[in-house]
């Protein structure tokens, strides 16, 4: 069912009402013009310039060094995560709690400023499209998936190490 209009924000600069009823495919064909966009990112190129295995090794180097990352999965362990590294304490802090209702919603039903989408498996002709153009992503976000389990022994020891 699609959300009740008051949630389509419309005044929004990034919001196109010729593409409300677009297909995946379609937009995938004829309107995304940009491909792997946080290899680029990480690698310092804007967005229609080509990246290449030397932007996406030094993207790699760059989230291996400088970064705690989570995954959408995991949304749970990957807060909990952030919150170690940065001293939250859950707990007690009443700022943590008003903020994760504002970003989760309050009603246990996820943020009220997201839309559902039909899910796109593996093998659709949409899925196969991006993956293709979007290569190293894909081994960019491999990376961080292994680089997640790795930083659980390090998470922990922020964990026990005492508060100064």
């Amino acid at each position: 069912m699609p959300p009740p209009q008051f949630f389509v924000r419309t005044w929004e600069n990034t919001y196109r009402p010729e593409w409300k009823d677009m297909t995946i495919l379609d937009w995938v064909h004829n309107h995304n013009s940009d491909n792997n966009h946080m290899v680029k990112k990480l690698a310092g190129k804007v967005q229609l310039m080509p990246a290449d295995g030397m932007d996406l090794m030094r993207a790699k180097k760059t989230v291996w060094q400088r970064m705690i990352v989570g995954v959408m999965e995991e949304m749970e362990e990957s807060v909990y995560r952030f919150n170690t590294v940065l001293g939250i304490n859950a707990k007690t802090e009443k700022k943590y709690n008003k903020c994760m209702k504002q970003f989760f919603g309050g009603s246990g039903k996820g943020n009220i400023n997201s839309h559902s989408h039909p899910k796109i498996e593996k093998g659709h002709p949409a899925w196969n499209y991006l993956a293709e153009k979007n290569q190293l992503d894909i081994e960019l976000y491999e990376m961080v998936l292994e680089l997640f389990e790795q930083q659980r022994d390090l998470i922990d020891s922020y964990a026990r190490a005492p508060l100064p």
